[in-house]
């Protein structure tokens, strides 16, 4: 008793499943040909917000160096100058 289907359904089955086989590769392809192209506009958009982010922490920076010297008490010459006036009465 052989379980094997016969010898004359074996070769269409296997033409029909090699044929399924290969559209859904074809698909595949596709879909990751579509899915790179995606990935490399991503890409592209990203690589330019970057520089701009740089360019905003380069702002912060700016504006926390400005605020700490204006916060810092006795950091401008005149308060300095004040400050050693009234040490020296």
């Amino acid at each position: 008793m052989s379980y094997a289907p016969s010898a004359s359904a074996q070769p269409s089955s296997q033409a029909s499943a090699k044929t399924r086989q290969i559209a859904h590769l074809a698909q595949q392809l596709q879909l990751l040909a579509q899915r790179t192209e995606q990935l490399e506009q991503l890409s592209a958009t990203t690589a330019e917000q970057a520089s701009y982010m740089r360019l905003l922490g380069g702002y912060h920076a700016a504006w926390f160096m400005a605020s700490q010297r204006i916060m810092t008490p006795g950091d401008t010459p005149d308060e300095q100058g004040d400050s050693q006036t009234q040490q020296g009465q």
